[in-house]
């Protein structure tokens, strides 16, 4: 004997009520209306990637904590070699019971002509052929074993972007061509319920029988246009197939804007909707966000997906609203579920009033989302009669229902989420330590009253693992891992910790990259977005080069002192806009030439450590004293704009801090004739072999030679100011300038270097 399940949504957006003046709803359940196939939402692995199987559960499985989901969307891929990304996610959703169909964007490239900027269309000569790329997917996804229910005509032919198909192009298709398609037609998914895109297919007798589902987006699309009494005329099942909130930034995302949502359900439900279809179900603003957790709009969809299963039948309900309330119902075998929703800011009292009700059903179990609640098991109510007294949260969405075996138990404890008593642990004196290695145990989260069956770990908003125990390998700086655990039924509990990897080294050498010994087949280009405003590049015409070149002409140069002997990265600011122009040959010292291959792809400057193509960054073990980095071309068409020297592990970014390579020319001249033996330094001996002191009467930070052409030979950099120094040098002999530089000075004078 088949059961017998009634569901009843209602909405309530009414002023405050008590128990004594409560509206009445009256629900007739001998009056029925749509059937319903559910509630979904669409994946696009091409747009943004795949759901991992952490996320797939969530939306489809329909146990305590998961949406419940069942329906997927998803695109037809114009390359068929593209069809495959599509069945990972459809399997698991079909194993769930839900619903599959498809939408195209696009025909294949060879089928349509580029109208603008933004647009494509279908070619008429390849009307034929276009219904053989939409059989090509039925059939794949057949053969997979997840066969489509329906596949869509177009997704959004009045809009642009994609292609687009005036009213007459789409009536012609469909009236001539879509008879011939290999399942059930969706048409068609106009961007807002546009009549003159939808009301030519309905009119026409023949289009209208080729038409299984009239699918729409509610984009722009006023309230009162939700009803549509000439599809209700020509009988066609409404699927409301797509529609978004809160886009633009994650923080509009309030609990207010979930609340409009359900409501809009509601509608579309009342004006004889069959489905209803988010866009993404996972983004930032979808069901789930990227972090792998669901999200209010995905716990306003499980109040009605959970509950309100295909098959179920909406029926008719008499209730007069006051301001802000709406009411549904539903029914299919022997439950009863009403889902309430009150957007006033207090508790409002209804009475449900059943006619013709021939359930079995003695009592109702109530389930509440709000802003504090997440499907929270609220108690059970029995029925008096024909009639219950019900109340439901201020700006709540609440389930009541004779089956809550897929919700939450009645007074559920949370989870705790553990990640043990340090809420921030430092790592100090790694002089020569680059990284650490370190675990958090989420496993060591409890749940007072069962247990816990989900983990998933964040970091900077993405999720990163959905094991129990995290393991980590963690560079110099400040590291922030978010973990969420749910229990068997359904709540969640979040911990953070903060992790400072942190270092007493202090090196920091910054270079410019065209303030070099640049080779003579370099090029220094003007650039406003790079450091100094300025870049430097290769001449056009090099090309993979098996080999770094001996030729000085190839060559940039950059000397830097070392003050803290130890391990360095060498970081440095590119421009790669292919992977064709990606890559430098580098040394540091005499060592060997690296081929750093594989700089990150982007159409921006960006930071990149030194690697040997493998994106595991060199360490260069450095003493303290005189130092050079040396860059030969590889590839044309990558730039350079400045260089970061660092023990620290710090990550460089922006344009980084101020670089000490770059000086105003010296006059040679004036630089050997007039300049000065400064009285407020010393240096000894003079002349000078290998070795000099420093003495000076005001401070500096730094110290450059320039020999007599006003070329810059060597450079030093204190970490704090001082007044004198030994300097170790190696010069070919001749006279040169010494300038110290201050904070608030800059002295200079002359010396000879006279290695006999």
């Amino acid at each position: 004997m088949r059961k017998r399940i009634i569901a009843i949504l209602v909405i309530l957006t009414a002023a405050t009520f008590n128990s004594v003046n409560a509206q009445d709803v009256n629900i007739n359940f001998s009056e029925e209306q749509q059937i319903i196939r559910g509630f979904g939402g669409i994946n696009f692995p091409a747009w943004i990637g795949d759901l991992n199987q952490d996320m797939r559960e969530k939306a489809f499985s329909n146990q305590p904590g998961e949406i419940g989901l069942s329906i997927l969307r998803m695109q037809v891929p114009p390359d068929s070699t593209q069809f495959n990304r599509e069945i990972p996610t459809a399997e698991y959703a079909a194993s769930q019971g839900a619903t599959l169909f498809a939408s195209p964007w696009n025909p294949p490239t060879n089928m349509s002509e580029v109208k603008n900027e933004t647009d494509r269309r279908l070619l008429p000569e390849f009307y034929d052929d276009y219904v053989g790329h939409l059989n090509s997917f039925v059939a794949y996804m057949d053969k997979n074993k997840v066969p489509l229910y329906a596949i869509s005509v177009q997704n959004e032919p009045d809009w642009h972007g994609w292609t687009t198909w005036t009213p007459n192009e789409m009536l012609t298709f469909v009236k001539n061509n879509a008879q011939d398609i290999n399942c059930r037609v969706i048409a068609p998914e106009s961007l807002g319920y546009v009549r003159s895109t939808i009301d030519p297919l309905l009119k026409d007798s023949v289009a209208n029988s080729h038409i299984d589902i009239l699918g729409t987006h509610l984009y722009g699309t006023p309230v009162n246009n939700y009803y549509y009494p000439l599809v209700y005329e020509k009988g066609k099942e409404i699927w409301m197939t797509e529609h978004l909130w809160g886009s633009d930034k994650p923080e509009d995302n309030t609990w207010e804007l979930a609340l409009d949502i359900a409501e809009e359900i509601n509608t579309c439900m009342d004006a004889q909707m069959s489905a209803f279809v988010y866009w993404y179900i996972r983004r930032f603003y979808g069901l789930i966000d990227e972090t792998g957790n669901i999200t209010d709009k995905g716990y306003v969809m499980s109040q009605f997906a959970k509950f309100i299963r295909p098959g179920f039948h909406r029926v008719k309900t008499n209730f007069k609203p006051a301001s802000k309330v709406t009411a549904t119902a539903y029914k299919s075998d022997s439950s009863m579920v009403i889902v309430v929703v009150n957007k006033n800011s207090n508790a409002v009292d209804l009475n449900l009033v059943f006619q013709n009700n021939d359930l079995a059903s003695k009592s109702l179990t109530k389930f509440t989302t709000s802003a504090s609640k997440k499907l929270v098991n609220d108690g059970s109510l029995s029925l008096d009669g024909e009639s219950i007294a019900i109340t439901v949260d201020a700006n709540s969405i609440t389930t009541f229902t004779s089956d809550p075996s897929k919700g939450a138990k009645y007074g559920n404890q949370p989870p705790v989420a553990y990640l043990g008593e340090v809420v921030e642990v430092e790592f100090k004196d790694l002089q020569d330590v680059t990284e650490i290695e370190y675990e958090l145990l989420g496993s060591e989260s409890k749940d007072p009253d069962g247990e816990i069956v989900k983990y998933s770990w964040a970091q900077d908003g993405k999720q990163i693992s959905i094991e129990p125990d995290l393991s980590l390998t963690l560079g110099i700086g400040i590291h922030t891992y978010v973990l969420t655990v749910t229990d068997n039924d359904g709540a969640t509990a979040t911990s953070t910790v903060t992790i400072n990897v942190a270092t007493n080294n202090t090196e920091e050498i910054w270079l410019e990259a065209e303030c070099a010994d640049v080779g003579a087949n370099w090029n220094i280009a003007e650039d406003k977005d790079a450091s100094n405003g300025k870049s430097i590049g290769v001449k056009i015409g090099i090309q993979s080069t098996a080999a770094a070149s001996a030729d000085v002409a190839d060559h940039l140069v950059y000397n830097f002192q070392i003050n803290e002997g130890g391990n360095y990265k060498v970081w440095a600011r590119v421009l790669a806009p292919s992977y064709d122009d990606d890559s430098y040959w580098v040394k540091v010292d005499d060592g060997e030439w690296v081929n750093w291959n594989g700089l990150a792809e982007n159409s921006g400057w960006a930071w990149n450590d030194v690697n040997d193509g493998s994106n595991l960054a060199i360490i260069y073990a450095l003493d303290t004293g005189s130092h050079s980095l040396s860059v030969c071309y590889r590839e044309d068409g990558a730039s350079l704009d400045k260089f970061y020297i660092t023990n620290t592990g710090l990550i460089p970014e922006g344009i980084g801090n101020d670089a000490n390579n770059c000086v105003e020319e010296i006059d040679s001249t004036n630089a050997v004739n007039d300049v000065y033996f400064n009285k407020d330094i010393k240096v000894y001996p003079n002349p000078v072999q290998t070795e000099f002191y420093i003495e000076s009467q005001v401070p500096y930070t730094s110290i450059e030679l320039f020999d007599v052409n006003g070329r810059r030979v060597f450079v030093k950099n204190y970490v704090s100011s001082t007044y004198n120094d030994d300097v170790v040098i190696d010069l070919q002999n001749g006279v040169y300038v010494l300038r110290l530089l201050g904070n608030e000075n800059v002295t200079m004078t002359r010396f000879v270097v006279n290695r006999f």
